[in-house]
């Protein structure tokens, strides 16, 4: 499939200049200079964009408190990706565009990297990735295991080729026990498979200092808090709505709600945090349509905010949003996308709104919505009626938010049980390495 693809994808890079400057990497020509090698074990990290970037940098952080000592190699599928990488976790790893995936590609990849271990985060299952790196004797792990109903479904159309891929898998990790039945009817064995959470959900536990020592959680939340506060400009007690992983339909139903809750929640500010950044355009004519001041995140850095309304124009910001929000609507869910994380807010102690449509997030909703510590919204007006309900029962809302702030935080952890299993998996290569250099030995 991949080789019947490669032809169009290298003419739409050529006539459109998406991707252009990243083709060389993405197939396979790569400069030896970029590699510098400090230990013997390499574990290859695999992201597809900035969701899966959060799950690396947990697992990267919870790495580095065991005696592991390792290289690591993150790569991306999308450019965003590869920047919040390099913003995030600079010198920590070797950044790469992930290879296109046929053999004589990833054949390249696999001889500069020479990797111990490669770890493909969520749903990232390319099958040549995972058969070449089996032949080449390198194991290979899914961490942070997920699939929506969507993907389940496209897969089983597929069964049969879809079971080589999951044989080629040295063992998983699923978020939850409906992953993990889904992993096992596409064919990966049960016994290969663990149920231990969500490892994003361990970034706002510590976070490491400037002397790299680790920092208690309240701690964090606070300076993470009043960072943000300075930085859209607020003063104690402004209500701030923030709209994360917003998708076409849902920007336009948020505005409304603003401009009707603005008079009765003076100075309240709305955050708007589309999924894809490609989008900014089409948001930018809606509200210059209808003549609405807004500013985009990144001028915040050097102007003073003050505008009502605030454009999220930079990957990577939506978690600490999150920390200064009044309340939180998790996007995705008034349209039919699945919906999204709605623990990132309740991290943080905000209890989420979010739409109906949450059946990528289905078991998370149901928890939230039976403990009260999550409000499901139908519309415009059902979002606007249960925020103005909760100004006026403010001690209701309190007790939501240290609801969803308790689901969240038992849903952590689960960084540290992957990292066991990765630990486990390179104890057997070293177990497997020795055995041979012993073999080698008595021959000889």
């Amino acid at each position: 499939m991949a080789l019947f693809v490669m032809p169009f994808f290298i003419l739409y890079c050529v006539l459109t200049g998406k991707h252009l400057a990243t083709l060389k990497q993405r197939l396979g020509i790569l400069d030896p200079g970029q590699f510098s090698w400090q230990h013997p074990i390499r574990i290859w990290l695999h992201a597809a964009s900035v969701g899966e970037v959060q799950a690396a940098r947990a697992l990267i952080s919870e790495l580095n408190k065991t005696s592991i000592c390792a290289d690591f190699v993150l790569s991306t599928v999308t450019e965003q990706g590869r920047i919040v990488a390099e913003q995030q976790l600079g010198r920590q790893v070797t950044c790469l565009y992930a290879p296109i995936d046929l053999p004589w590609v990833i054949n390249k990849f696999l001889r500069a990297i020479k990797p111990s271990l490669y770890i493909c985060l969520e749903t990232e299952l390319w099958p040549n990735m995972l058969r070449t790196a089996k032949r080449n004797g390198v194991k290979t792990l899914l961490l942070n295991g997920r699939m929506s109903e969507r993907s389940f479904g496209r897969y089983k159309l597929i069964s049969g080729f879809v079971r080589q891929i999951m044989n080629s898998l040295s063992a998983a990790a699923a978020i939850s026990v409906s992953d993990m039945e889904k992993y096992a009817a596409l064919g990966l064995a049960r016994e290969k498979i663990i149920v231990c959470g969500n490892a994003k959900y361990d970034l706002g536990v510590t976070s490491v200092g400037a002397n790299n020592e680790e920092r208690p959680d309240e701690t964090v939340q606070d300076i993470q808090k009043i960072a943000v506060g300075k930085r859209l400009n607020i003063v104690q007690g402004q209500p701030i709505l923030v709209a994360g992983s917003t998708h076409k339909g849902e920007e336009e139903i948020l505005i409304r709600v603003h401009q009707v809750l603005r008079h009765e929640l003076p100075g309240l500010i709305l955050v708007i945090a589309p999924r894809h950044l490609d989008r900014l355009p089409m948001i930018k004519a809606l509200l210059e349509k209808g003549q609405i001041e807004f500013q985009k995140l990144s001028e915040l850095d050097h102007t003073r905010r003050t505008a009502e309304i605030v454009l999220v124009d930079c990957m990577g910001e939506l978690a600490r949003l999150y920390s200064a929000a009044s309340y939180a609507f998790c996007g995705g869910s008034l349209v039919e996308r699945g919906g999204h994380n709605i623990i990132e807010p309740a991290i943080w102690g905000i209890p989420p709104f979010y739409g109906p449509h949450m059946k990528d997030f289905a078991d998370a909703a149901r928890i939230f919505a039976e403990n009260g510590a999550g409000f499901p919204v139908n519309s415009a007006q059902d979002l606007i009626d249960k925020i103005l309900y909760f100004t006026k029962h403010k001690d209701e809302y309190s007790q939501a938010g240290q609801a969803a702030k308790s689901i969240a935080q038992s849903q952590q952890g689960a960084a540290g049980k992957q990292v066991g299993l990765i630990t486990e998996l390179l104890a057997t290569i070293k177990n497997q390495t020795h055995r041979k250099d012993n073999e080698s030995a008595c021959c000889s």
